[in-house]
């Protein structure tokens, strides 16, 4: 479940699945960092975690479109995934199999592109 309801991310885009599974196993990311692949609107990975020296957690939400209601589909700590497992996971997540997931539930969020962002507290 997402610990973090109440952060502002800003979601970067990104041009693929395998684009993705680098950058969250590549890369620790601070906790306001959020992204979405191009050509798949309706999801979006929030970075969960408690901090940024702990394992990447990401919250997987499906985006109800043009209404911008939010269900969280998934958890994934990236950080204790390779490249090839945490490839696996987005493409699972962007053929559907996880918007069915028993314990998915509604959440809110507040998302910003890089400009709106700016800096925070949370920012490297």
């Amino acid at each position: 479940m997402m610990l973090h309801a109440d952060r502002v991310w800003s979601v970067a885009e990104v041009y693929s699945a395998e684009e993705l599974a680098e950058k969250l196993t590549g890369t620790t990311w601070c906790c306001c960092q959020g992204f979405r692949i191009a050509g798949h609107p309706h999801y979006v990975w929030l970075n969960d975690s408690t901090s940024e020296d702990g394992a990447q957690e990401y919250a997987v939400c499906r985006l109800e479109l043009p209404n911008g209601d939010m269900h969280q589909v998934e958890s994934i700590t990236f950080g204790w995934s390779d490249y090839a497992r945490a490839l696996e996971y987005i493409l699972s997540t962007l053929r559907g199999e996880d918007d069915q997931n028993d314990w998915a539930r509604s959440v809110t969020a507040i998302l910003q592109s890089p400009q709106e962002h700016g800096r925070c507290p949370l920012c490297a």
